[in-house]
């Protein structure tokens, strides 16, 4: 069971190339793309900004503009979330998809920018080293493998940024509040410019499903790992894909569980260049990381659409990962 396409790393230069009028996505009650209809993306990209104590710190970000062949032609971007003050967590599939490689992205064509605009003049790293999860490098990469993560160090200590805590309890909460960030990309939104990078953007969400029990091995060493879930729901309730009777394979993946049809205020979904961007959850009063953006369930509702409503986001659990995050960092 391949990860969805739709959360490979976006690569740029293909999307700008392809947009046209006729692609420019209209918002209606019926129709939208990652974002609730009725608001802007530019109230998504204000909450990211906004410095609210009460809410996640959303400046542990960071976005990646990166090549597959080590080149100065960084084609493609991805997100990420700091958790030392060296080191990043993001997706494994980003820098290394065995469906679209044959070996990793070497760390000479990865730049790491922090701030909420990459358009802008913001602070740059390098890379010295990247660390994928063992079973991933060894080209386990199917979703119920559980293991997409990747560590990146960079060449400098990272400054101006207090890391992220993770998540490290089996203990998540059904239906609590989630907050996700990332610069997933809008071009195809009326009114972005397809020829700049999207801005970061955060937006929140119930979470739906905690999945367990997932192993892989190598080395003799076996691994644990999970998943956790949210569906986009739209706000007249009418749409709720892990609440309804539709149970596909990426679904029954997840397990069973239930699901409320309320969107929230900022209810949203996640688009190509959102992948390993972090999953918020609350936890005795910090806000933690559990979740790494993976992929997300194909055809979660009848002729559903990339990025509308009743789309379904999936993430690597970190919890379940937490002992070999520590191995590699400390």
């Amino acid at each position: 069971m391949k990860i969805k396409l739709k959360y490979l790393p976006l690569l740029l230069l293909i999307i700008v190339a392809s947009c046209s009028k006729d692609e420019v996505v209209e918002p209606t009650a019926e129709q939208t793309f990652g974002i609730r209809h009725d608001k802007s993306l530019s109230d998504y990209e204000n909450i990211a900004s906004s410095g609210n104590p009460n809410l996640p710190d959303f400046s542990t970000v960071v976005f990646f503009n990166y090549s597959l062949d080590g080149s100065n032609n960084r084609d493609y971007v991805a997100s990420g979330v700091v958790i030392d003050e060296e080191w990043i967590l993001t997706a494994g599939h980003n820098f290394y998809d065995l469906s679209e490689q044959s070996t990793p992205a070497p760390k000479s064509g990865i730049l790491v920018k922090l701030g909420n605009n990459p358009n802008l003049s913001t602070s740059t790293y390098s890379v010295s080293e990247i660390v994928f999860h063992p079973t991933w490098l060894a080209g386990n990469q199917e979703l119920n493998h559980a293991n997409d993560l990747c560590l990146i160090k960079v060449s400098n200590v990272i400054s101006g940024v207090t890391p992220a805590v993770i998540f490290n309890q089996s203990n998540e909460s059904l239906n609590s509040v989630v907050w996700h960030c990332g610069f997933g990309d809008y071009s195809k939104l009326s009114g972005q410019n397809p020829d700049l990078f999207s801005k970061k953007h955060a937006m929140s969400n119930i979470l739906d499903r905690i999945k367990d029990g997932f192993q892989t091995s190598h080395a003799g060493i076996t691994y644990n790992g999970g998943l956790l879930a949210f569906d986009f729901d739209n706000p007249s309730g009418s749409i709720n894909s892990l609440g309804d009777a539709i149970v596909n394979e990426d679904e029954g993946l997840l397990g069973n569980g239930t699901s409320t049809a309320m969107a929230l205020d900022f209810e949203g979904t996640t688009v190509s260049g959102d992948s390993g961007g972090p999953l918020f959850i609350f936890d005795n009063g910090v806000w933690k990381v559990a979740g790494i953006l993976s992929g997300g369930a194909d055809e979660p509702i009848p002729n559903h659409v990339d990025g509308n409503y009743g789309d379904i986001s999936i993430y690597t659990r970190v919890s379940t990962s937490y002992s070999w995050i520590q191995s590699v960092i400390q």
